[in-house]
């Protein structure tokens, strides 16, 4: 039974290695199809390294030994991953963002896999169906750890307090292993790695240098949210991607994207409705619910709700719907004049929000007369990407206009794409003025905004482009391609000590 509940516990060690180091890597890398890849095959070759290291025929008591030396040299790579993966991160500045998470996700996960394979091979012995069971147990402790570590143990104490349980248990285990064969070596090193573990726990590594500007910092189950001032702006960063952008001063929006939303009142005067898939730091659906709008705001991450309320948005503001959108669009009986996706974290586009089967949920809930809006980070005016999603939003959308944001047409920037079944009826005359706006800097940077969209929009290529849908997306791989180009020019604008990470 002690050996069954060793394999338990191992496989919990795994896992809460494998998701602790995704974690960590994510606020420098950001959430994308290279950061999954990456820290998923190097657990799974690392434990398998190990697993082949250790495995052999030997007697119980060398087998034993064996094991804890492997658990003590987990629990100490599981320390110095704690104490030193800032470092380590800040050495790889400016390196190619594959390289970088190749890098550091050997060094994160692999290296404590190695270690934890190495402590499950030695301590295999018997017959095959032996190994077996003890194979479902180490899977069983991976299932148990999973809600236990995303839920419990890194959103409420943290990713270092994580890391030190860990090595704790890791720690318990190599002495349970050698206590009978060494127990005075065993207890002494299972007595050290439990107080390193203590002092780490108690003592967390430093986070980015930002002094009194950082205003919030929560690790949420999913994402890592920063709120900080620099340079006259609040910011709002989600694993160290920006989702919104504020003047310290005014309050006004300082984005692209939502400044060319705009169009919206332009194209719908008077007071309307609205419906917005993503909250974004709220920027974007509170300057239409301030100027009278009757906004409703659908957002997945209570995290994400809570960080936005150090940036603009105020409870009470707008009604805000705490639930995943599509699940709510399911269960919402009204239509609305104007809906809007803006839940993509700028290049990180989560393959659920960009399929055929979300665009019908859509625009059973578009009025007649409105339309759909999604707003996009893309490589370029051309990118395949944009293509194959107006392709998607043609499904239940003839008409598709790509109002792009950004200059030139070749670099990372934000387009709004925006699905009607009807052509719009909007003309360039019925843009503002910019001449009137002179002695008013900000409004002229607004209208700027806007009258580049509009001047400069286009309808996507449809000839060819695949349909996205829930069975078959490319979505992922196009946006793990934008992330890498955003994350240089990310890194390159906060500086490795910028608090972005």
């Amino acid at each position: 039974m002690l050996r069954s509940l060793s394999a338990l516990a191992l496989g919990g060690c795994v896992f809460g290695t494998a998701f602790v180091a995704q974690r960590l890597i994510a606020p420098y890398a950001g959430l994308s199809l290279t950061l999954f890849t990456g820290v998923l095959a190097a657990t799974l070759l690392g434990f398998a390294i190990g697993c082949a290291l250790g495995a052999g025929e030997r007697d119980a008591a060398r087998g034993a030994w064996l094991v804890t030396r492997g658990l003590l040299l987990a629990a100490a790579a599981t320390l110095i991953v704690a104490r030193f993966r800032r470092p380590l991160l800040v050495a790889l500045w400016g390196a190619d963002l594959r390289v970088t998470v190749a890098i550091a996700a050997t060094a994160f996960a692999g290296l404590p896999s190695i270690a934890l394979g190495f402590a499950f091979g030695a301590g295999e012995s018997g017959t095959a169906a032996a190994a077996l069971r003890r194979a479902a147990w180490l899977l069983a402790g991976a299932a148990i750890a999973a809600p236990l570590v995303g839920y419990v143990l890194a959103p409420r104490f943290g990713l270092t307090v994580t890391l030190a349980v860990l090595a704790a248990v890791e720690g318990i285990l190599a002495f349970s292993a050698g206590v009978r064969r060494a127990p005075a070596l065993a207890s002494a090193a299972a007595l050290a790695v439990l107080g390193a573990s203590a002092i780490t726990a108690a003592r967390p590594a430093a986070a980015a240098r930002i002094g009194p500007q950082l205003l919030e910092l929560r690790r949420g189950r999913e994402l890592e949210y920063r709120v900080f001032d620099r340079d006259g702006a609040r910011y709002l960063l989600a694993d160290g991607t920006i989702h919104a952008v504020m003047d310290t001063l005014s309050g006004d929006c300082v984005q692209r994207g939502p400044a060319a939303m705009g169009l919206v009142r332009l194209m719908r005067p008077g007071r309307d409705s609205m419906l917005v898939i993503g909250l974004r730091g709220g920027a974007l659906p509170l300057s239409f619910a301030r100027s009278g709008w009757r906004v409703r705001v659908v957002e997945p991450d209570r995290d994400a709700a809570a960080a936005s309320r150090r940036l603009s948005y105020k409870p009470g503001e707008m009604r805000l719907e705490l639930s995943d959108p599509r699940r709510f669009l399911r269960g919402e009986p009204a239509r609305y004049p104007v809906v809007v996706l803006d839940a993509f974290a700028d290049s990180y586009m989560p393959y659920p929000l960009c399929t055929r089967e979300l665009v019908a949920q859509i625009a059973d809930h578009v009025a007649d007369g409105g339309f759909a809006v999604v707003i996009v980070e893309s490589q370029g005016w051309d990118d395949p990407m944009v293509a194959a999603l107006a392709a998607t939003l043609r499904t239940r959308f003839p008409h598709v206009l790509a109002l792009p944001t950004s200059e030139p047409p070749n670099v990372v920037g934000t387009l709004l794409l925006l699905a009607s079944r009807e052509v719009v009826k909007f003309t360039d005359d019925q843009l503002p003025d910019p001449t009137t706006y002179f002695q008013n800097p900000a409004a002229l940077w607004v209208v700027q905004q806007q009258t580049h969209a509009w001047l400069n929009r286009f309808e996507p290529r449809s000839r060819g482009e695949r349909v996205l849908t829930d069975d078959c997306s490319m979505i992922e791989v196009w946006s793990d391609r934008v992330e890498r180009a955003g994350r240089r020019e990310l890194h390159a604008f906060f500086g490795p000590d910028g608090g972005s990470w």
